[in-house]
């Protein structure tokens, strides 16, 4: 079942009778400009308007919106027909809706589902906030000090710099370990008599979660932590360790030792004492910088430790438990229905959303969200799709894979007008193979780029 826009000829003869109006209003006012009577020489003054009152050039905004609008409804008449059955699209151009199959209906979203999350974070954390990692020491004067705390501070985005150029879509906002590392030696650190110890209480040790298969484990996401350094791998070992605060720990052990820095013993995983002061510390890049990272490289790691960083700031439980009981709560507050996560990242194949949630969760963050997606044919996920098509470069959205579920969500971007923004999930077997997935979504893109072709002057007159 879906549901189509109205009829556009009734939309035509509505938005022209309006016009119609309008231009009625606009002759009597310019009619008396035109008759007006200069009060010093009382001579009526009378100008000729260039172009009729009644033309239709007078409202070519209008007529090229209604036209357009026109467009993209045939257009998307094609695309109804290829959806897969078990699949939800919907479209929405200005707060139209212009197409809705089954768009009520909840499926599975995979990575989509980092849509949610990010808009929550948004909403409880703040675009402008940051993550914090402390350093604390107890120095003496000669700069040695027993152990030296490397304490976390949920930030998924710490990387050292080599990182980036190992990752199939690097991340552009890292937190510099070399710059952290750089600060401890600024700051007087000269010999570690004991270890650099790893603390990662902010958040629970839960290292995975509950409803992925193991085969994700290590591979897609995970081991999770409070203290994250480069996705928890160590540089240049194969596997990754089970801990990720002591592999954070000896990454910056081995800066510290490339610059000099005397360490006795190997690292440690353990909790901070009371008494230890910060002696310096790193901050991340902003929220927004963070997400879009997490949103155009899909990246599952800092979708998880951000949805426990949510659960921290509303509930002072770092948990995956406590972000979604967050998520949840958000969502009733802003009456958004039909979604069931288990996950923040969309590994879990037991998450619903429905297409229509994510249409409100866009038209919600439609000022925000845009920028912070990957363009077609240009950068992250979908870098490699869309490359010979009319949207390369305007259509802007996050994507979503697992076995047998390909999404595609985001917007048209049209330049002086607003997005046309889309959201479609499909469940089905084998759908996420190229040959099946790729002929709808460029059947959309066609369709959703009838909105950018402005009709020239000529053609909008009767």
């Amino acid at each position: 079942m879906s549901r189509r826009a109205r009829n556009p000829l009734s939309v035509v003869v509505t938005a022209a009778g309006i016009g119609t109006a309008l231009l009625v209003v606009a002759y009597f006012y310019v009619n008396g400009v035109a008759h007006r009577v200069d009060p010093q020489s009382e001579t009526a003054i009378t100008v000729s308007p260039r172009v009729p009152v009644l033309s239709a050039r007078r409202a070519p905004n209008t007529l090229s919106t209604i036209t357009r609008i026109d467009r993209l409804d045939r257009a998307l008449t094609t695309v109804e027909g290829r959806i897969p059955n078990n699949a939800c699209l919907a479209v929405n151009w200005m707060d139209r809706s212009m197409l809705d199959v089954r768009a009520d209906t909840a499926f599975v979203p995979a990575s989509s589902t980092k849509l949610v999350t990010a808009a929550v974070a948004l909403k409880v954390l703040g675009k402008d906030f940051t993550y914090t990692t402390n350093v604390h020491a107890k120095m003496d004067a000669s700069g040695t000090t027993g152990d030296l705390y490397f304490v976390g501070g949920g930030d998924p985005s710490l990387i050292r710099a080599e990182y980036p150029s190992l990752e199939k879509y690097a991340t552009t906002a890292g937190t510099s370990l070399e710059k952290l590392a750089d600060a401890i030696v600024a700051s007087g650190v000269r010999q570690i008599s004991g270890s650099v110890v790893g603390v990662d209480t902010r958040y629970d040790n839960i290292r995975f979660v509950a409803d992925w298969p193991t085969s994700f484990y290590m591979t897609e996401a995970g081991p999770l932590g409070a203290l994250f350094v480069d996705d928890g791998m160590i540089l240049g070992q194969q596997f990754k360790p089970d801990n990720p605060a002591l592999a954070a720990s000896q990454e910056l052990t081995n800066l510290l030792v490339a610059r000099g820095v005397i360490i006795a013993a190997a690292p440690r995983h353990e909790t901070l004492p009371d008494d230890v002061p910060v002696i310096t510390s790193v901050t991340s890049a902003p929220l927004t910088s963070v997400l879009k990272d997490m949103l155009v490289n899909s990246d599952n790691n800092t979708a998880e430790l951000v949805l426990k960083e949510i659960g921290f700031a509303a509930k002072k439980t770092g948990s995956t438990v406590a972000g979604l009981q967050t998520v949840q709560e958000v969502l009733a507050k802003w009456k958004i229905k039909d979604v069931v996560m288990n996950d923040g990242s969309g590994l879990a194949s037991s998450n619903r959303i429905s297409c229509s949630a994510f249409q409100k969760i866009l038209s919600q963050e439609i000022d925000v969200f845009p920028s912070l997606l990957a363009i077609a044919g240009e950068t992250g996920t979908i870098r490699d799709a869309f490359t010979d098509s009319s949207v390369k470069g305007s259509l802007v959205a996050k994507t979503g894979t697992l076995s047998g579920v390909k999404a595609l969500t985001g917007y048209l971007t049209i330049q002086n007008s607003e997005p046309v923004i889309f959201s479609l999930v499909m469940n089905e077997a084998g759908i996420d193979n190229k040959s099946a997935y790729r002929p709808v979504w460029y059947a959309l893109s066609d369709a959703l780029n009838r909105a950018k072709s402005t009709p020239s002057l000529e053609q909008l007159i009767p």
